[in-house]
């Protein structure tokens, strides 16, 4: 049994890397938007500065939320492993209320609400991109679609774990 428990230690990949990426995610998340800053001032005249360039600007900055967002969570998911495997004084530390995780499940139900955002934000970076085009394909709706259908699983998980007496 104690060998098996040692297996725990191997979580602390998960956690490493977890980290790692937020650093990295949150490094793009500043290119990029210091991309969009460098996009919309470089255009130029007021002209440019009214269509394009904005449109482009905030393009890359959806995309930089995006990927702000997205080192948020791995933060989260990096504290969530640690002290589900490893941390063994939890009375001790107080961690925030966004840094609390009680179960795997906990750490899912994030996942899936992490997922359902950034759906949202890709489809908002599409309309984005498209707009310049003359109409938007119907395959489009997919995206919000799958975020919706996600949004609902979150509801229905939710709504299990805290069923109404």
């Amino acid at each position: 049994m104690t060998a098996l428990l040692s297996l725990r230690f191997l979580t602390l990949i998960a956690v490493a890397f977890s980290a790692v990426g937020a650093l990295l995610m949150f490094l793009m998340g500043a290119v990029t938007t210091v991309q969009a800053i460098a996009t919309y001032a470089g255009a130029g005249t007021a002209e440019a500065l009214s269509s394009d360039a904005a449109l482009d600007a905030t393009v890359k900055m959806v995309t930089g939320l995006d990927q702000f967002l997205l080192a948020l969570f791995l933060i989260i998911f990096a504290s969530g492993v640690y002290t589900l495997w490893m941390r063994t004084d939890a009375s001790t530390i107080q961690l925030p209320a966004w840094l609390t995780v009680n179960s795997v499940t906990d750490l899912k139900v994030q996942l899936l609400e992490v997922i359902a955002v950034i759906l949202a934000v890709l489809f908002l970076k599409l309309v984005l991109e498209v707009t310049r085009a003359a109409e938007l394909p119907w395959q489009v709706l997919v995206l919000p679609a799958s975020a919706l259908a996600l949004a609902g699983s979150v509801w229905l998980i939710r709504r299990s774990e805290h069923p109404r007496s």
